[in-house]
C-alpha cells in the first residue's frame, strides 16, 4: 500500500538540530577537544555537515512537479546525496546498490554473508591512516582466495566486499562485510562448489595476512606479533551467516542493502532536556533492554566522524569472478561472439553480463520502495504528477514558495534554553 507523499523535514530530527545547532563550535574546537585521540579533522567532514544541512530543503534547490489533470503544483526539495551522514539519502544509494548486485553481479547460486573482524588493539591505527582500509580488504580476500584455491586449484573464487566502521553504539569498530560465492569457477565456466568451509582454518589465514600488513608498514614487530598469536582469544573472528539462496531474491536484496546500510539510526538517536545525546543499541534476542551511551552535541559529532568516508574513497570492492575487469571481460568476449555470430558453447555457468538488467535510479521508484509513498501522485486530485523545472536560484524559490504558501526553509530548534554560540577567541600572533 502506498501512501501519500509529504516533503520531508529534516530539520525536526534530533541530528539535524545537532549538526545545525553545533557544526561551527565543533569545527573550533576539535583541535582542542578531539585531535589527539581522533586524529586530524578531515576537510570533507565538514562538507559532509554542510550538505546535510541543505538536504530536503527547498531553498537550496528544488524541482517543480506539476499534475497532469488538475494542474496542481508541487515543490521537491533536492537531496545531498552524501553517504554515512544523511540517513535518507543513504537507504536510496543501498536500495540502488542491493539491485544492482543482485540482477547484474550475483551469480545464481547460494552465496555466503561473512564478517571479518580484527582485534581491539590494531583498531586505531585504521582511525588515524584510513589509507590503511585499502589493506584489510585486500588481507580478506587474499584469506578467502587462499582457502577457496586450496580446495580447488582450478577456478577463479568471487566475492564483494563493504567497510564498516561503527560498532553497535557509534564506537570505531572496522571490520568487513563479505557476500563470497562459496566455490571458484573453472575455466570452462562450470561451478565448483565447496562443500563445507572450515572456519577456523580461514580466520587463520585472514590473522596471518594482517599481521603480514602491519609487518610491511612497519607498525608491528615481530615481537609484538608473537606475543599477540600468544592470547588465548587472538581477537581475530570471521563470522558466516545463513546461506543466501539463490532463489531468494528478496534475501539477496536485503543482504545487499545490509553491506551498505547506514551506521547511524534516527529512530535510536534522541536529544534530552539538558542537551545530551542519547544513543540505544540494538535490541538484544534475550530480551533484555538494550545498551545506550550519552554523548555531550560534540562528542557526539566527533564519534559521528570517523565514519565518515574520504570523498574518494571506495567502501564498496569486488573480487575475483566479480572485478570489474573480469565482468568487463566477459562483456567483450560476448560481444565478439555475437559479432561473428558464432554460437556460445559453453554449457556450465550462464553468464550474466549478457543480459543484465538496467538498474533505474528514479528518485521517485526509490522514494516508493523507502518510504511507501508516491511522491508524484497528486495529491489533489490523485492524477499523475510530472517534472516541469528545476528551480535553484533562492529568489525564484522563495517567490514560489510565498505563491504555494510554503516555507523556504525553517530553522530547527534550539537546543536548550537561551543557548548562544561563543566564538573562541584568539591571540593575534595566532592569527597571523
Amino acid at each position: 500500500m502506498l501512501y501519500e507523499y509529504s516533503r520531508r523535514e529534516p530539520e525536526k530530527s534530533a541530528l539535524y538540530q545537532i549538526i545545525y545547532n553545533y557544526r561551527e563550535e565543533f569545527e573550533f574546537r576539535y583541535e582542542e577537544l578531539f585531535q589527539e585521540r581522533s586524529g586530524f579533522l578531515r576537510r570533507n567532514v565538514l562538507d559532509s555537515f554542510d550538505a546535510y544541512l541543505n538536504c530536503g530543503i527547498l531553498r537550496h534547490g528544488c524541482a517543480r512537479a506539476v499534475c497532469e489533470e488538475c494542474s496542481h503544483s508541487e515543490l521537491i526539495a533536492f537531496s545531498c546525496k552524501e553517504r554515512v551522514v544523511c540517513p535518507s539519502c543513504s537507504a536510496k544509494r543501498a536500495h540502488i546498490f542491493a539491485e544492482t548486485l543482485h540482477e547484474n553481479i550475483l551469480l545464481p547460486h547460494s552465496h555466503k554473508h561473512v564478517v571479518f573482524t580484527i582485534p581491539k588493539r590494531l583498531r586505531p591505527y585504521f582511525k588515524y591512516d584510513r589509507g590503511l582500509l585499502k589493506l584489510l580488504y585486500k588481507a580478506a580476500w587474499k584469506a578467502w582466495k587462499n582457502y577457496a584455491e586450496g580446495v580447488h586449484a582450478e577456478g577463479t573464487p568471487a566475492g564483494t566486499m563493504s567497510l564498516h566502521t561503527a560498532g553497535d553504539l557509534l564506537n570505531f569498530h572496522p571490520h568487513l562485510h563479505a557476500l563470497l560465492l562459496p566455490g571458484v569457477i573453472d575455466s570452462s565456466g562450470k561451478y565448483l562448489e565447496i562443500a563445507q568451509i572450515d572456519q577456523e582454518l580461514l580466520c587463520e589465514y585472514f590473522s596471518e595476512e594482517v599481521f603480514k600488513v602491519f609487518l610491511d608498514q612497519e607498525l608491528l614487530s615481530e615481537e609484538d606479533i608473537i606475543s599477540m598469536k600468544s592470547w588465548t582469544h587472538s581477537g581475530f573472528s570471521v563470522w558466516f551467516g545463513d546461506d543466501i539462496l539463490a532463489e531468494s531474491g528478496e534475501q539477496r536484496l536485503f543482504t545487499g542493502r545490509y553491506l551498505v546500510k547506514c551506521p547511524l539510526s534516527l529512530e535510536r538517536l534522541s536529544i534530552t532536556d539538558d542537551e545530551n545525546v542519547i544513543y540505544v543499541g540494538k535490541e538484544p534476542d534475550d530480551g533484555s533492554e538494550p545498551e545506550s551511551k550519552t554523548f555531550s552535541p560534540l562528542e557526539f559529532l566527533a564519534e559521528l566522524s570517523q565514519h565518515i568516508p574520504n570523498t574518494y574513497e571506495q567502501l564498496i570492492r569486488y573480487y575475483g569472478y566479480y572485478s570489474a575487469r573480469s565482468r568487463g571481460f566477459r562483456s567483450r568476449e560476448a560481444e565478439l561472439l555475437k559479432l561473428s555470430n558464432k554460437p556460445q558453447d559453453q554449457a556450465g555457468l550462464p553468464d550474466p553480463d549478457t543480459d543484465k538488467k538496467s538498474v533505474s535510479k528514479s528518485w521517485a521508484r526509490l522514494i516508493k520502495k523507502v518510504y511507501e509513498v508516491d511522491p508524484l501522485k497528486c495529491p489533489r486530485c490523485g492524477g499523475k504528477m510530472s517534472i516541469k523545472a528545476f528551480v535553484q536560484d533562492p529568489k525564484e524559490i522563495s517567490r514560489i514558495c510565498e505563491n504555494l504558501g510554503l516555507a523556504d526553509w525553517r530553522a530547527p530548534p534550539v537546543m536548550g534554553k537561551d543557548r548562544k554560540y561563543q566564538e573562541p577567541e584568539y591571540d593575534d600572533e595566532y592569527l597571523f
